[in-house]
């Protein structure tokens, strides 16, 4: 009976050795997707050290912190991580809306304002509001009306970039945004008639309605100085089509989509500034 219990308790306490010599963390990576079983050694701003019981215990390995999801340790505790790049983490301090006018609008007969909001990291969505006959009337048309846009911004990343490498704002850096436009106006249209007999010309004056939609990709790129102002370059091309009755060109919100060619385009600069507290 003696010899059977000491056999019993050498079992059990060769299993617990055996379970504890084989209980390890284990990283899940990103590319290639696989997961290692090793010892964590320690985990850095950019690095994590590991050692597995294949080599030697003094050999100790690295994986970039950008190229893993979540590190599951033998106790069964889990650690969650984010890309550099796109962790919102790494931007929770910055404002992420921002109030726009597009600086030149007034100049062509409209005022036209924008907000944008991040949605996360890499995407972003504005919307813009207009006065058509907020701005200067050079042909005397009395122009009144309403502008509204819509698109979704989606930040171009880098094709490489190291562990290091992130947006350095939230809001900057170049994008491609779809966009939907629709806008509604009436102008003053005059028409002039020459009376042969009195030697007389004469006027009349119509209300001519215009309601437009169009489709566009524009692409830009946005600067943010110190978190508080910036600066929005852009350029679009797209299709544009609706109630054109004087079949113009120039519909304050777009160029284009007369009754012979849907195409449509636009080009601005904007300048803003960033709302929110900070975090």
């Amino acid at each position: 009976m003696t010899n059977f219990f000491k056999i019993n308790l050498f079992a059990v306490i060769a299993l617990l050795c055996t379970e504890t010599l084989f209980a390890q963390d284990k990283i899940y990576r990103k590319n290639p997707t696989d997961t290692i079983q090793c010892k964590i050694v320690e985990i850095g701003e950019e690095l994590i050290k590991y050692s597995t019981d294949t080599y030697a215990q003094n050999l100790v390995f690295t994986v970039d912190k950008n190229n893993i999801t979540k590190i599951v340790f033998e106790n069964g505790k889990e650690m969650a991580f984010s890309d550099s790049m796109f962790g919102k983490e790494h931007y929770e301090s910055q404002r992420k809306n921002a109030i726009k006018i597009s600086f030149l609008s007034p100049l062509m007969g409209a005022a036209i304002f924008s907000y944008e909001h991040s949605m996360k990291t890499g995407q972003s969505m504005e919307f813009g509001i207009g006065v058509i006959g907020a701005g200067v009337d050079a042909d005397d048309e009395n122009p009144f009306g309403i502008i509204a846009k819509y698109g979704y911004k989606f930040m171009i990343s880098p094709d490489w970039y190291d562990r290091r490498h992130r947006y350095s704002h939230i809001l900057k850096g170049s994008y491609v945004k779809p966009e939907v436009t629709f806008l509604h106006y009436g102008v003053d249209t005059y028409y002039y008639n020459y009376n042969e007999s009195t030697n007389e010309f004469t006027s009349r004056k119509e209300r001519a309605l215009t309601t437009m939609f169009s489709l566009m990709i524009v692409g830009g790129k946005q600067w943010v100085f110190n978190d508080i102002f910036l600066v929005d370059l852009f350029a679009g091309v797209g299709y544009g089509f609706g109630h054109n009755p004087r079949n113009e060109s120039w519909h304050y919100g777009f160029l284009g989509a007369d009754n012979d060619l849907p195409l449509t385009l636009t080009a601005g600069l904007k300048i803003g500034f960033l709302l929110g507290n900070k975090k």
